[in-house]
């Protein structure tokens, strides 16, 4: 019982039906005491009259009468009055009206009874319209709430100041507005999503298949030598790797974007993954005659998945390879503190421009000076965003002809 008493309203109503209680007690004490006075009035009467009757007849029994008003009857006294008057038709049987001084009395507590519970009918009948009236009119601010919130509006907002089960229902609606707003606002997210991932797809298929179509048409419609026939074959198997390469990469990125990969992650040796993300392209740096120095003087154990983590890392350390001239170099470092782990990757490279920088982690992008043709500006966009399933913050900073830093910061206190 104790848990529902916790309402303040339940409080209150029975705080008031207490006192509406006490009152409707003292009012029936009170009337009592008024027909107990009446019955005594009527009896002094009664018994005076018939007192005056008797001593007007023989003045001697009078001194013998008024001693037997103030004390109280035999049983016998009283057998023997009940046979004389039965003998004139006085009984409790006879009709009420019949006596005068009776008949007033119950007439007039009759009036009092009624009122006092007309009275008590009235009060209660106000009490339970405004308590109700308070509880419909707080549940219809609730219902005028789920209405709007039905209709697209969640800036509404249910406040309750005092304890009890109605603060939590308040409480309750506006988790409920607030999740469902943020549902809502998931799927229009994912929908965009979808509808920006397919057009992506579309656009960056649209070029190789356009080129394959015209090869094999030249190689069905022409007469051409086998050197010719090698040679347009060679460019549909590049379109074809291209191809491949590029629907892996978007579907892999749209997986990583819409939280749709489950990564496992395990305290293990950052080190160890940079490491082996730098020997992974240790062909490609040997290729242009470029240095990759990596400098990490502590072991650093960070919960990482080590796959899409070295995902990341090759991305970034390859850009820097594919946009640093020969004989240059890429300087990793690794330190950690008591605030973050940080991974720093700078290059000797190019640059970027302070009017591409921004855009460098969106899907696609492509600086204006860039001269590789082949790039589709789609390994920092998903390094982007494997980092950030890792709640890591990636930062580039960047000066043309002087070479390019991507900062890498993974917070302790996340």
């Amino acid at each position: 019982m104790n848990k529902y008493f916790t309402n303040p309203e339940l409080k209150k109503s029975s705080w008031v039906l207490l006192l509406l209680n006490i009152l409707f007690m003292a009012l029936t004490i009170c009337n009592l005491k008024i027909y107990h006075d009446n019955l005594k009035d009527d009896y002094i009467k009664t018994l005076g009259a018939i007192t005056a009757r008797i001593s007007e007849k023989n003045p001697e029994l009078e001194k013998e009468i008024v001693p037997l008003i103030a004390k109280e009857v035999t049983d016998k006294e009283a057998e023997k009055g009940n046979i004389i008057l039965s003998h004139y038709g006085l009984n409790k049987e006879l009709d009420s009206q019949l006596f005068p001084y009776v008949n007033t009395t119950i007439a007039k507590d009759t009036y009092a009874v009624i009122s006092i519970f007309a009275a008590m009918c009235i009060t209660f009948f106000i009490f339970n319209y405004f308590q109700y009236g308070y509880f419909y009119k707080r549940i219809r601010r609730l219902t005028l709430g789920a209405k709007k919130v039905v209709e697209g509006d969640y800036d509404i907002s249910i406040s309750e100041d005092r304890e009890g089960d109605f603060a939590k229902l308040a409480t309750s609606f506006n988790s409920m507005r607030g999740i469902i707003r943020n549902n809502l606002e998931e799927l229009r997210k994912e929908k965009q999503f979808l509808v920006d991932l397919l057009s992506d797809i579309s656009h960056q298929l649209k070029t190789p298949l356009s080129s394959m179509i015209v090869y094999n048409d030249i190689l069905l419609n022409k007469d051409l030598s086998k050197e010719q026939r090698q040679t347009f074959l060679l460019n549909n198997k590049n379109q074809l790797f291209r191809m491949n390469w590029l629907i892996k990469s978007i579907l892999k990125l749209a997986r990583v974007d819409a939280k749709a990969i489950e990564f496992f992650k395990e305290r293990q040796s950052l080190n160890e993954t940079i490491q082996d993300s730098i020997e992974a392209l240790d062909e490609r740096a040997l290729e242009k005659k470029i240095l990759v120095r990596f400098k990490g003087n502590e072991d650093v154990i960070f919960e990482h998945d080590r796959e899409w983590l070295q995902e990341a890392l090759i991305n970034i350390i390859k850009n820097g390879i594919e946009h640093t001239s020969e004989g240059g170099g890429i300087n990793i470092e690794l330190i950690e503190n008591p605030v973050y782990r940080r991974v720093t990757i700078k290059d000797t490279g190019e640059g970027i421009t302070e009017e591409d920088l921004p855009n460098i982690f969106k899907r696609f992008y492509k600086a204006k000076n860039s001269v590789k043709t082949e790039s589709v500006g789609i390994g920092l966009a998903l390094a982007k965003s494997i980092i950030e399933a890792h709640n890591g913050i990636i930062e580039a900073h960047s000066k043309v002809g002087k070479g390019t830093v991507f900062t890498i910061t993974f917070l302790k206190y996340l």
